[in-house]
């Protein structure tokens, strides 16, 4: 499948290429981590694995009401089920990808993540993968411009796949992943860490060779695989056009003139302009959804990333009732403690999370009281952004 095709990565702002010599206008597409839904899965025997990982991407998407076009790569299967990678693209978080392949007049055939074609070149550091020892638990921490995409390795099989943002905590973003991997896998005592920066034309090459071998990762959207059929129905169109309006313009010269056929072409043209123009308008109008595709790939605002960040800073003494939770304004916490004290420090600890570039803008301590057993109950208000009066 992959001859005749060329290899593309949109990262950094930018669509490079892999120099094949491959001159096609057919490109499989590789992207980072940060563009995907993912999720390892177990799809249990019987069941059709899209259909089943379908609800799970789409209870992590932040456009519910856009269709999903998800896919799974099996990576292993038993009398049990299967164990895949699951992925999905939004149409919402790909416009400048989009825009960028039309103005290097490409057609995707394939989206791969940039990550799976990387690892596929340092496969000979991967513990346990020659023999398929699954105990030997590995973490790749693969970096780039656009951030760290974290995979962790049981033998030859992921089971913990994360992207991490540049400023992100890298101590809390391992331990999130080896947690993941803990949860989906099992403990495991971790065997060896690798670190590389990620080399765009390995990694293309890795893609290319995945994109050789059936039932690989294909998390190409719907409007895309539409584009698609529509191109190579068109291309194979105007071929055979060609030919009938070569002999149709010679007819139409000889009875009507060179002006006449001329303008009749001219039409023609302008009309596939108009056609263009209102697809590349649909598209266009996405833009601002974007904005809100970052805001919830932010992993720092996510609410077990705070739960483990609140949970280390509680004081001895200091008990929590009630936790309210919201990714769009902050956290509302209840609890009592032994005296006023351990209150304050938990309030100032709160007020310092995240350092300079604070997680909580305003920490508020609300009503406070003794109760019949002498502890002193609380009430700490949270937020992410201050609220003006």
């Amino acid at each position: 499948m992959s001859k005749g095709l060329q290899a593309a990565a949109f990262a950094s702002g930018e669509l490079r290429m892999l120099a094949s010599g491959e001159k096609g206008r057919e490109a499989v597409l590789a992207l980072p981590l940060s563009r995907f839904i993912v999720k390892m899965v177990r799809i249990p025997a019987g069941e059709d694995p899209v259909a089943f990982a379908t609800p799970l991407l789409k209870a992590a998407s932040p456009f519910p009401d856009e269709p999903l076009s998800v896919s799974c790569e099996a990576v292993r299967e038993d009398a049990s089920g299967t164990v895949a990678i699951a992925a999905a693209l939004p149409e919402s978080v790909a416009e400048d990808v989009a825009e960028a392949l039309d103005a290097a007049k490409l057609s995707v055939v394939r989206v791969d993540a940039l990550a799976l074609g990387a690892l596929r070149g340092l496969w000979g550091e991967i513990d346990g993968a020659a023999d398929g020892d699954a105990s030997r638990r590995t973490l790749f921490k693969l970096r780039s411009d656009e951030g760290t995409e974290l995979i962790v390795m049981d033998g030859a099989e992921p089971s913990s796949i994360r992207f991490a943002a540049p400023d992100a905590d890298m101590k809390r973003e391992t331990t999130l992943s080896l947690l993941e991997a803990e949860d989906f896998g099992g403990p495991k005592e971790l065997s060896s860490t690798v670190e590389r920066d990620i080399d765009i034309d390995a990694a293309l090459a890795g893609v290319l060779e995945r994109t050789g071998e059936p039932g690989s990762l294909n998390a190409i959207p719907e409007g895309w695989a539409q584009v698609l059929e529509e191109s190579r129905f068109k291309a194979k169109l105007v071929r055979n056009l060609a030919v009938a309006a070569g002999i149709w313009a010679l007819v139409m010269a000889t009875l009507f003139g060179v002006p006449a056929a001329y303008g009749f072409m001219t039409d023609r043209v302008k009309g596939l302009c108009s056609e263009h123009a209102a697809q590349y308008k649909a598209v266009s109008d996405k833009k601002e959804k974007v904005k809100l595709v970052r805001q919830y790939s932010d992993h720092a605002r996510g609410a077990l990333e705070i739960m483990k960040a609140v949970s280390d800073r509680l004081p001895e003494g200091v008990t929590l009732s009630s936790w309210d939770f919201s990714r769009e304004s902050g956290l509302r916490l209840r609890g009592d403690s032994d005296g006023s004290g351990p209150v304050y420090a938990f309030k100032d600890a709160l007020t310092e999370m995240g350092g300079d570039d604070k997680v909580f803008k305003v920490v508020s301590l609300g009503s406070t009281g003794a109760q019949k057993d002498g502890r002193q109950k609380f009430d700490l208000d949270c937020r992410f952004e201050e609220v003006e009066e």
